[in-house]
């Protein structure tokens, strides 16, 4: 009979004789025993896992319970800081902060770190991470900082005194206000590099809603950061500055709203500005040869009375440009020194007329914010038909609307968010000559520059120039729509433009003063003749564009990098022209789209089109 191999699992060392089996040898040792070893450490490893992920789990629904309050408590930080409410303010940090530390403790142990490390859920465990970190970042750092600096940059402490400004606390504060900016651009730009189609759904969800509170948040404390480096050395805390403020009259339309016909010399200094004098824009015109050298397409577009007449220095949508030109028109017929240039239109002066109330300009004419528009873009070629004493309403209304700022007349805050609200429509614009304070302005509403885009997403551009020489241009109304019809695989989008183009000119528009209607010197007295241009976005083009439902040839150019089609129209009263562009953004660019055009007499901008993406 076979023996079986000694050692084998199924020896017995006690068998009984006669069984067949041989007994174990004296002193031989006994096979281990491995499977309820291995038995056990798996049950101490599985065991260990489970605590582990309970752990997790357990630190996860706290973190995400402590998340969710401190989301909220940066909500109402932030509604109560832009309210004025410095002390509800002040209440809301401690709890802010206590919330945050612990939704990032909950996040940061060692368990999570292995966790981060691991296949499939790594992604998730890591964005979590990212969320607890910004939020306690910003909790910890950048928020106590500002809201340090709020009772310094407070509306309600911007108020004039005697018609100056303390720009000195300003200054103070504005290292930790730029500091803070910093961190909040930072946390930012942490949650803009999280993947969120790698996540699942509701981690997704959560740095989606992240990430847009603290892009608001970071859009306030750049615009802070901006206003605390500027406005002590624009407002003259380190020696005088010159400025002009042009007075842009979109009864004779021009790109970025219509043409200069008052020029307002300023001078700031510590903080006082004060009114030195003011011209025509046509006294300003007529220079022999433009005062910088034209690109080929400024000259194809729009001629040497660009560089070479201050009322057509803003046939350019590009605002900077505009500026530059104008400080050189004002250096060689006047002299002197500019630091920057200023504009300012009647719509965005009827705004601040709502937050200091109305104000006198002489003669008996009481300007309000109802009637500030009709009467400088109407009324007064009705009544007056001298130009000049046109212009010196001009020059006095803007004068009458500065010494009511200045002097504190209204409520500081208000007179803050009118001006806020003609920069957002195009109406208040600032360029500096000084080129550290211009690379500040850059990219926001107050600089009024040509953009294809803005914040990685497309902008088409709708602007209007006067072809009838005349006042006509008040008439003139602008609706601006887009769709966006389709998402292409390399990320691009087909927006749909719509442009009407209307006249409102009464039925008897050809009565009007020959000062209104041009007295035929180009089109019939009633009718109004515009230059529209039509810009693509960066990256895109017009792919085809079409007149009342035809197809009709355009004027074309490149002009500052983008693709731009230029038509005319002659309109009679009543008379409305509808242009449909089909548009295609850059690839890659599936954001919002902006539409951009000039604000007129009754038309505010911009026009956004929601992503198609």
């Amino acid at each position: 009979m076979t023996q079986p191999a000694e050692g084998a699992l199924w020896a017995t060392p006690d068998a009984p004789a006669g069984s067949g089996r041989t007994p174990a040898r004296h002193g031989r040792r006994r096979p281990r025993r491995r499977g309820p070893v291995v038995a056990l450490v798996l049950t101490v490893l599985v065991l260990a896992v489970v605590a582990a992920a309970a752990s997790l789990a357990y630190d996860a629904i706290r973190a995400r319970e402590a998340l969710e309050l401190a989301r909220g408590d940066v909500r109402t930080l932030q509604d109560r800081v832009v309210a004025g409410d410095v002390d509800g303010a002040g209440a809301v940090l401690p709890q802010l902060q206590e919330r945050a530390r612990t939704a990032y403790e909950r996040t940061h142990g060692p368990l999570w770190r292995v966790a981060a490390a691991l296949p499939r859920v790594g992604a998730d465990v890591e964005a979590v991470r990212t969320l607890s970190a910004v939020v306690d970042g910003l909790a910890a750092d950048a928020l106590p900082a500002l809201m340090q600096a709020t009772t310094v940059v407070d509306p309600v402490s911007l108020a004039p005194v005697d018609g100056r400004l303390d720009v000195a606390p300003i200054a103070a504060v504005a290292p930790q206000v730029v500091a803070a900016d910093a961190a909040v651009q930072d946390a930012r730009a942490a949650l803009e590099a999280v993947d969120t189609s790698a996540l699942v759904g509701v981690v997704a969800d959560a740095v989606v809603q992240l990430r847009a509170q603290v892009t608001d948040v970071a859009m306030t404390t750049a615009t802070a950061a901006r206003a605390v480096s500027l406005l002590p050395p624009v407002l003259g805390a380190d020696g005088p500055r010159e400025y002009l403020l042009l007075v842009q009259n979109n009864a004779e339309q021009r790109a970025t709203g219509g043409i200069p016909g008052t020029v307002v010399h300023l001078r700031a200094e510590a903080g006082a500005v004060t009114l030195v004098g003011q011209r025509s824009g046509g006294s300003l015109a007529g220079l022999a040869e433009p005062v910088l050298p034209l690109t080929p397409a400024e000259d194809a577009l729009f001629g040497p009375l660009l560089a070479t007449d201050m009322r057509d220095v803003t046939f350019t949508p590009d605002f900077p440009r505009s500026a530059a030109l104008a400080r050189e028109i004002w250096l060689r017929e006047v002299g002197g020194t500019v630091d920057g240039v200023l504009s300012i239109d009647p719509g965005a002066l009827a705004h601040v007329l709502g937050a200091t109330g109305p104000v006198e300009v002489g003669s008996g004419l009481t300007l309000t914010a109802d009637n500030a528009v009709e009467t400088l873009l109407s009324t007064v070629y009705l009544e007056i038909e001298d130009p000049e004493r046109q212009d010196e309403l001009f020059a006095a209304t803007a004068g009458a609307v500065f010494g009511a700022v200045v002097d504190g007349q209204g409520e500081a805050p208000a007179v803050i968010d009118a001006l806020a609200r003609g920069a957002r429509e195009g109406r208040v614009m600032f360029w500096s000559v000084h080129p550290e304070e211009q690379a500040r302005l850059a990219g926001t509403v107050l600089s009024g520059e040509l953009r294809g885009s803005a914040g990685g997403s497309g902008v088409v551009g709708v602007y209007l120039n006067d072809g009838t020489e005349a006042k006509m241009g008040y008439y003139v109304d602008l609706d601006v729509t887009g769709t966006a019809t389709a998402c292409a695989a390399d990320g691009s989008q087909t927006l749909q433009v719509t442009v009407r183009l209307s006249s409102a000119a009464p039925a008897d528009a050809a009565s009007l003063p020959e000062y209104v209607t041009g007295a035929g010197a180009v089109v019939p007295p009633g009718q109004v003749r515009t230059n529209v241009l039509f810009y693509a976005p960066e990256g895109g083009r017009i792919e085809s564009s079409r007149v009342n439902s035809a197809e009709v040839g355009a004027f074309a150019q490149i002009h500052d990098g983008l693709g731009v089609e230029s038509r005319t129209f002659t309109l009679e009263p009543g008379q409305t022209v509808t242009v449909e562009l089909d548009v295609r953004t850059a690839p890659g660019d599936a954001n919002n789209a902006t539409l951009r055009h000039t604000p007129t007499a009754r038309q505010n901008g911009p026009v956004f089109i929601p992503s198609a993406c």
